[in-house]
């Protein structure tokens, strides 16, 4: 009877290894260091593990080569579908090009890749977003006023369609004059720097938009350092310190993602995948919803 009984505590092993095997997904994020990201890491975690998910999360910290080494790091690891949040979409694709030659599904988040084969990119409508804002800044200036832009990446895609949206209306009041649109990379400290040298530059000044809320908090911070009041700042993203800056009155508005709900749609995506969905009938572009925050949404 030992022998038998031996026997059939090894087959309860195998059954048990066997289904205690998890999927796993590797997410490779641009950086960490922006909380809209975190939020994303921490909401597709909290899916993962609803599903029974593995999530692997690498930072890249915005570093082009870190990010590759990323890649070939969970593809090593064998992944069974791929997240990414290009730090850039057009050095990116060799990344996603490796992916595909090793069978593994990759899905793109809030900066899409400009080749390889991607099953489903999830973003926002960028343009829209811009638009909004600059509908709500007109609103705020009564149609006139001396305005400055803090760009994000150069040649992204959000940077650039933030831009488009944004100018598309304040081009529609020709008493709002935009003085300066400079880049600060969508980083708070860089915000703060860009925004001191504009305001030496600009004694006259009445809002700011800032292409991210990293880099309208920086230059709330210079605003308040050089003692300048009633210039309104306007940022895009609705981080936590976003939207309490909006609740102390020295931001006005900002645009909230939901980056929660993109990565939570991108982990079911890959779900989807892994339980065998024909790729064919997922959506390959998801567009999540976006509005605009103000005190008065606040209160």
């Amino acid at each position: 009877m030992k022998p038998v009984r031996y026997l059939l505590v090894l087959g309860l092993i195998s059954l048990v290894g066997f289904g205690a095997y998890a999927a796993t997904i590797g997410f490779s994020v641009s950086t960490l260091a922006n909380p809209f990201f975190v939020i994303m890491k921490e909401s597709g975690e909290a899916t993962a593990a609803e599903l029974g998910i593995e999530m692997i999360t690498l930072d890249a910290q915005d570093n082009l080569e870190k990010q590759v080494k990323d890649i070939e790091d969970l593809i090593a690891r064998n992944v069974d579908v791929l997240i990414i949040n290009p730090c850039d979409s057009d050095a990116i694709v060799p990344s996603v090009l490796q992916a595909n030659q090793a069978g593994i599904p990759v899905i793109t988040v809030t900066r899409p890749s400009k080749g390889g084969e991607v099953v489903q990119h999830l973003d926002v409508k960028n343009t829209f977003g811009g638009q909004l804002v600059g509908v709500a800044l007109a609103a705020e200036l009564d149609g006139v006023g001396k305005v400055v832009i803090l760009e994000g990446i150069p040649g992204a895609p959000s940077a650039r369609e933030r831009q488009e949206g944004f100018l598309n209306v304040i081009n529609l009041f020709p008493d709002i004059e935009v003085l300066s649109s400079i880049t600060a990379h969508y980083a708070r400290e860089e915000g703060a720097t860009v925004m001191e040298d504009l305001l030496q530059a600009h004694p006259e000044l009445d809002a700011v938009y800032a292409h991210n809320d990293e880099m309208a908090l920086g230059a709330i911070r210079a605003i308040e350092a050089a003692g300048r009041t009633g210039i309104k700042v306007f940022g895009f993203d609705a981080i936590p310190d976003a939207i309490d800056a909006i609740k102390a009155g020295t931001m006005v508005a900002t645009i909230k993602q939901q980056p929660d709900l993109q990565m939570r749609m991108a982990v079911e995506t890959a779900w989807d995948i892994i339980q065998g969905k024909p790729l064919e009938e997922i959506p390959p572009v998801v567009y999540i919803p976006m509005v605009l925050i103000t005190k008065a949404d606040l209160d």
